[in-house]
């Protein structure tokens, strides 16, 4: 501090000194009614009370001595009137302690805010010194409670001084099972002491409409949550109830999880909704018709086998509403929606056909992934599903193909998955002359790893092949050696330009797949030679491939020991 700020200092507490007494002797003779009106401007527990009636006496008798001490209910309070300190239960005006700006609740609607806080009523709380939003009568009291809410020790509330509400700041972990993810994830929730109602309001405090943008009321009465829009009032339908349920059961399942599927009832329309494919689907109550929002001609099938994709329990198929009326039934497709994620086949004992399931959590899916769906189209006149998208549609249709693939031939497309998984493979569609986006090499992974791991044993000799089939997922004829050859000549086709685009990925998991030491291409290229023959024309990689096979291929084809003996 410089010479002159001190010096300033010290004349105006020579200043105050002097006059102190007159200041004193004014308090006195106003019953101490200035310093109420002093604690309701600057102490915001009173202020949102309105009127403070305390109880002041001069600390000491010494005329020039600036302390006044009072109380307010049970808080002690503290006024220097020399120096212009204000205490409060022995505490100044500060800011919150690390403890609940670090929590959990806090960071999530507050974010990094900084609030200028005092000492609030009960121990160990504060609240905001200054008002909040538009009209600045909005003040914030945060409470460090050890009991409450399990571990979780922050309690936020938040009082309108006008209107005397008041409102608690609701966890969201305490909705996880009750409402959909979005209800969830994407608010934050005041509980209305007044009304016993909980309001959903956006997550981020800075919102300029944080106060006003009440999306959705949940009455702690009824335990109905209902949009706040009094005009067209739509209906949360629970998640445990019988209609919920049959539902989703019976087609919703086949897109999402049941927390990312909701649905809303406006008079005899029922509004459903998948929030993380962002798709919707209209179910009307009087017909029994669920329409599709984004296809306003076509509704769900209620039966949705198609005679291909067999033992799928994803996809949703969809069919024209002209259909029910018998019109042009000869130029109708319909279309199946596949969402997008990690195919997995589960081969059941026996006979039966592997059941092909789509995973969808989100350790296994990156989040920019878990909103991507698939539409394709079922050609009716060709027998064959098209897809809508090149070349990640036609990837994923053969990845899909592959994996429900039977040694029989499919009832609708008249081949199996595996002839029709390489058709679409050696198809134009799959091909491109610039590295493929992160979604399509992920899809590219999955169809590469349909081929078993193989290696010889000990690696160094070459003695002995080692094997590695899965097991539990596809049958052995169907886990072609020739996936994980297709993909790799895939891969570095698109790579050929790789110099004209910079931000392609060259560090993703299929690129470890291609440095690992999982596959042996060399003798990859050889069994796939010597399976050759046990693949017909459509399943066998191109004409172009198997030359370079040959050519590369240093270890000779497998010969069987009585053709070598007629040989000689």
């Amino acid at each position: 501090m410089s010479v002159f700020m001190r010096n300033l200092m010290r004349y105006s507490e020579r200043v105050l000194l002097s006059i102190h007494p007159i200041i004193s002797k004014l308090l006195q003779e106003n019953s101490y009614e200035i310093l109420n009106e002093f604690c309701s401007i600057h102490w915001a527990v009173v202020r949102t009370k309105g009127v403070m009636d305390g109880k002041w006496k001069k600390r000491n008798k010494d005329i020039y001595d600036g302390w006044y001490d009072g109380e307010y209910e049970s808080n002690k309070i503290s006024i220097d009137c020399l120096r212009g300190r204000f205490f409060v239960n022995k505490m100044t005006i500060g800011f919150l302690p690390d403890r609940i700006t670090s929590d959990e609740l806090f960071r999530r609607v507050f974010r990094q805010h900084i609030f200028e806080v005092q000492a609030a009523e009960s121990e160990d709380s504060y609240i905001t010194k200054h008002g909040y939003h538009a009209d600045g009568n909005v003040y914030y009291e945060f409470t460090y409670d050890y009991g409450y809410y399990g571990n979780r020790g922050l309690i936020v509330y938040e009082r309108h001084i006008k209107t005397n509400d008041k409102f608690e700041l609701i966890p969201p972990s305490c909705f996880d099972e009750e409402l959909p993810n979005i209800f969830v994830s994407n608010y934050s929730h005041w509980r209305d002491i007044n009304y016993d109602q909980i309001e959903f309001r956006p997550i981020c405090f800075q919102d300029s409409n944080f106060i006003t943008d009440k999306q959705y009321i949940l009455t702690m009465e009824k335990g109905h949550t209902m949009t706040s829009d009094l005009e067209n009032i739509q209906l949360l339908i629970n998640r445990s109830s019988s209609f919920f349920q049959s539902l989703f059961t019976r087609y919703f399942i086949r897109l999402d999880d049941e927390p990312y599927v909701y649905m809303l009832r406006e008079n005899d329309i029922i509004h459903i909704h998948l929030s993380r494919l962002g798709i919707a689907f209209k179910y009307n109550c009087r017909n029994k018709i669920i329409t599709s929002r984004e296809y306003s001609d076509m509704y769900i099938d209620e039966d949705q086998c198609f005679g291909t994709l067999t033992g799928l329990k994803s996809g949703l198929l969809l069919s024209p509403i002209a259909k029910i009326k018998q019109k042009n039934r000869h130029y109708l497709c319909r279309k199946l929606i596949v969402p997008f994620g990690q195919v997995q086949a589960n081969k059941k004992s026996g006979d039966d056909h592997q059941t092909v399931t789509i995973e969808r959590k989100s350790s296994s899916l990156s989040t920019s992934f878990i909103h991507q769906y698939f539409v394709f189209i079922l050609n009716d006149r060709l027998h064959i599903l098209q897809p809508t998208d090149s070349p990640t549609g036609w990837l994923y249709l053969a990845l899909l193909h592959a994996m429900t693939s039977h040694p029989l031939p499919d009832q609708y497309t008249g081949m199996t998955g595996m002839e029709r998984s390489f058709q679409l493979l050696h198809s134009a569609g799959c091909w491109s002359d610039q590295p493929y986006d992160s979604i399509t090499r992920n899809i590219l992974l999955q169809i590469a790893t349909i081929s078993p791991k193989v290696n010889f044993y000990p690696e160094h000799l070459t003695c002995m092949v080692q094997i590695d089939w899965n097991e539990s997922s596809l049958p052995y004829s169907m886990q072609h050696f020739g996936y994980y050859l297709i993909v790799k000549k895939l891969v570095e086709t698109s790579e050929d330009w790789n110099f004209m685009h910079p931000s392609s990925t060259s560090n993703d998991e299929i690129q470890k797949l291609f440095q690992s030491k999982k596959y042996n291409e060399k003798l990859l290229a050889k069994l796939y030679w010597d399976y050759r023959d046990s693949y017909n024309l459509t399943s066998r990689v191109s004409a172009q491939m198997e030359k370079e096979i040959r050519c590369t291929s240093s270890t000779k084809s497998y010969e069987p020991i009585w053709e070598s003996c007629y040989s000689h």
